[in-house]
Protein backbone atom coordinates (compact mmCIF):
# COMPACT_ATOMS: atom_id res chain seq x y z
CA UNK A 1 0.00 0.00 0.00
CA UNK A 2 1.37 3.40 -1.00
CA UNK A 3 1.31 5.82 1.94
CA UNK A 4 2.33 8.94 -0.02
CA UNK A 5 -1.22 9.98 -1.09
CA UNK A 6 -2.52 9.62 2.46
CA UNK A 7 0.42 11.60 3.85
CA UNK A 8 -0.01 14.37 1.26
CA UNK A 9 -3.74 14.50 1.95
CA UNK A 10 -3.06 14.93 5.66
CA UNK A 11 -0.55 17.73 4.95
CA UNK A 12 -3.10 19.56 2.78
CA UNK A 13 -5.81 19.11 5.40
CA UNK A 14 -3.52 20.43 8.13
CA UNK A 15 -2.67 23.48 6.02
CA UNK A 16 -6.35 24.23 5.32
CA UNK A 17 -7.30 23.88 8.99
CA UNK A 18 -4.40 26.03 10.20
CA UNK A 19 -5.25 28.72 7.64
CA UNK A 20 -8.88 28.78 8.76
CA UNK A 21 -7.90 29.27 12.41
CA UNK A 22 -5.22 31.83 11.64
CA UNK A 23 -7.79 34.12 10.07
CA UNK A 24 -10.66 34.69 12.48
CA UNK A 25 -13.35 37.20 11.55
CA UNK A 26 -13.40 40.31 13.67
CA UNK A 27 -15.65 43.36 14.03
CA UNK A 28 -14.52 45.96 16.54
CA UNK A 29 -15.64 49.46 17.45
CA UNK A 30 -13.18 51.74 19.19
CA UNK A 31 -10.84 54.67 18.63
CA UNK A 32 -8.48 54.96 15.66
CA UNK A 33 -4.95 55.90 16.67
CA UNK A 34 -1.63 55.94 14.85
CA UNK A 35 0.89 53.28 15.87
CA UNK A 36 3.53 55.83 16.93
CA UNK A 37 1.26 57.28 19.61
CA UNK A 38 -0.28 53.92 20.52
CA UNK A 39 3.11 52.37 21.28
CA UNK A 40 3.35 54.19 24.60
CA UNK A 41 -0.15 53.15 25.69
CA UNK A 42 -0.67 49.62 24.34
CA UNK A 43 0.12 48.09 27.76
CA UNK A 44 -1.87 50.61 29.81
CA UNK A 45 -4.79 49.51 31.93
CA UNK A 46 -7.86 49.24 29.66
CA UNK A 47 -9.53 52.32 31.13
CA UNK A 48 -6.36 54.41 30.69
CA UNK A 49 -5.77 53.16 27.15
CA UNK A 50 -9.34 54.02 26.19
CA UNK A 51 -9.07 57.48 27.77
CA UNK A 52 -5.85 58.16 25.83
CA UNK A 53 -7.31 56.85 22.55
CA UNK A 54 -10.45 58.97 22.86
CA UNK A 55 -8.39 62.11 23.34
CA UNK A 56 -6.02 61.35 20.42
CA UNK A 57 -6.37 64.09 17.82
CA UNK A 58 -6.99 64.10 14.11
CA UNK A 59 -4.10 66.56 13.75
CA UNK A 60 -1.68 64.12 15.36
CA UNK A 61 -2.99 61.22 13.27
CA UNK A 62 -2.13 63.15 10.11
CA UNK A 63 1.43 64.09 11.10
CA UNK A 64 4.03 62.72 8.69
CA UNK A 65 5.73 60.37 11.16
CA UNK A 66 2.38 59.13 12.46
CA UNK A 67 1.08 58.37 8.95
CA UNK A 68 4.32 56.55 8.19
CA UNK A 69 3.98 54.39 11.32
CA UNK A 70 0.52 53.13 10.38
CA UNK A 71 -2.70 52.90 12.35
CA UNK A 72 -4.80 50.63 14.49
CA UNK A 73 -7.72 50.63 16.86
CA UNK A 74 -8.04 50.70 20.64
CA UNK A 75 -11.11 48.59 21.36
CA UNK A 76 -12.07 47.21 24.74
CA UNK A 77 -8.86 48.66 26.17
CA UNK A 78 -6.65 46.67 23.81
CA UNK A 79 -4.53 47.74 20.80
CA UNK A 80 -5.06 46.09 17.40
CA UNK A 81 -2.77 47.25 14.55
CA UNK A 82 -4.00 47.37 10.94
CA UNK A 83 -2.51 45.89 7.80
CA UNK A 84 -1.43 48.07 4.83
CA UNK A 85 -4.98 48.37 3.46
CA UNK A 86 -6.26 49.36 6.90
CA UNK A 87 -3.53 51.99 7.16
CA UNK A 88 -4.63 53.55 3.86
CA UNK A 89 -8.29 53.49 4.90
CA UNK A 90 -7.46 55.05 8.28
CA UNK A 91 -5.35 57.79 6.70
CA UNK A 92 -8.23 58.62 4.33
CA UNK A 93 -10.70 58.62 7.22
CA UNK A 94 -8.50 60.93 9.32
CA UNK A 95 -8.29 63.25 6.31
CA UNK A 96 -12.05 63.58 5.81
CA UNK A 97 -13.56 63.55 9.31
CA UNK A 98 -14.70 66.79 10.90
CA UNK A 99 -13.96 65.84 14.52
CA UNK A 100 -10.78 67.07 16.20
CA UNK A 101 -10.59 64.06 18.52
CA UNK A 102 -12.68 61.07 19.64
CA UNK A 103 -12.19 59.41 16.24
CA UNK A 104 -14.43 56.42 16.81
CA UNK A 105 -14.46 53.76 14.10
CA UNK A 106 -15.77 50.31 13.32
CA UNK A 107 -13.38 47.92 11.62
CA UNK A 108 -14.28 44.61 10.01
CA UNK A 109 -11.80 42.08 8.77
CA UNK A 110 -9.75 39.08 9.78
CA UNK A 111 -7.02 38.66 12.36
CA UNK A 112 -3.65 37.40 11.20
CA UNK A 113 -0.32 37.37 13.02
CA UNK A 114 -1.41 40.02 15.51
CA UNK A 115 -2.84 42.42 12.92
CA UNK A 116 -6.26 43.08 11.50
CA UNK A 117 -6.53 42.44 7.77
CA UNK A 118 -9.00 45.25 7.21
CA UNK A 119 -11.93 44.79 4.87
CA UNK A 120 -13.93 47.87 5.91
CA UNK A 121 -13.28 50.86 8.15
CA UNK A 122 -16.10 53.29 8.88
CA UNK A 123 -16.67 56.17 11.24
CA UNK A 124 -18.80 55.14 14.23
CA UNK A 125 -21.05 57.28 16.37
Amino acid sequence: MNKKPIFLSLIVLLFVVSFAYAHEKVKLTGYAVDAVCAAGHAKDKPVDATKFAAAHTKECGLMKECVKGGYGIFADGKWYPFDAKGNELAKALFGKIQKKDHVKVTVEGMTHEGKILVQTLTEAQ
